[in-house]
Formats: C-alpha cells, sequence, structure tokens
C-alpha cells in the first residue's frame, strides 16, 4: 500500500474524528478533510477555538478515517503545521458556505495540514491484529 491509498480512502470518506490532548486528557471531535492539488491533507479550524489552542501546545494528532458502512477504518498518527497560503484559503472560502464569514487574510482562520504521517488501514476481521497491520508513512 501507499499514500495513495491513504489520499483515496479520506476523499472517499472526508469526515474524520481527530483527537488531540489537552495536558494529559484527549479530546475528540469530527472534521471534514480539505485536499488541494498537492494532494496532501488539510484542515481548517478557527484560532479562538480549544483545538487550535490544543494543536498549538502539542501540534501531534490521531485522526480515525471510516466507512460508511463501518466495514473499513484508517487510523493515521501524525502532527500538524499552519499553512499560510491566502490563495488556498480563498479557495475554500469560495468553495464552502461554513467558510464566508472569514477573509483569507484573517488571522482567526486557521488551515493545517497533516505532516509525519503514519497510517494503518483496519477491518473488523483483523482489529485483534493491530500491531501486524501494514504501516504506511508519509
Amino acid at each position: 500500500m501507499s499514500y495513495k491509498d491513504v489520499s483515496v480512502f479520506a476523499k472517499e470518506n472526508p469526515v474524520c474524528f481527530l483527537a488531540t490532548m489537552d495536558g494529559d486528557q484527549p479530546h475528540i471531535r469530527a472534521f471534514l478533510s480539505v485536499f488541494f492539488d498537492d494532494d496532501k491533507i488539510y484542515f481548517t479550524t478557527g484560532a479562538m477555538k480549544n483545538v487550535f489552542k490544543q494543536l498549538s501546545k502539542n501540534p501531534k494528532v490521531e485522526i480515525c478515517y471510516c466507512s460508511q458502512d463501518f466495514s473499513r477504518m484508517m487510523r493515521i498518527t501524525g502532527e500538524f503545521e499552519i499553512i499560510d497560503d491566502r490563495a488556498k484559503k480563498q479557495k475554500l472560502i469560495d468553495e464552502r458556505d461554513y467558510l464566508k464569514r472569514f477573509k483569507a487574510d484573517d488571522p482567526q482562520f486557521i488551515l493545517l495540514r497533516l505532516l509525519h504521517g503514519k497510517a494503518r488501514f483496519w477491518t473488523l476481521a483483523n482489529n485483534l491484529r493491530e500491531n501486524e497491520l501494514e504501516i504506511i508513512e508519509f
């Protein structure tokens, strides 16, 4: 398997669950993945949100994508970096109604890109053999 498999699965199932840490307390919430021509995984958030404050202190995350029928899942560990790309932000504002309140140069509008990822795919058939699953590094 390769990063292409990761990208295809995330595009087919763009809603995922992202876990962060606040001290020793994990927090998880649903996010919508974003892709551009570079085929990297991005997310948006607001600087005023707790998730951004948590990521600012600790950029390490775990993300879980799941097929709609729950037959296959993909878990990714990695880190986020803040991307200051006005063109990418404007493209998202133009395409997504829920971002219309932002301007591309608004410091409250945060674009994050996933780095240093390690992905694993699993199913209900192999979920008890987690340590045997192939790791896809990207």
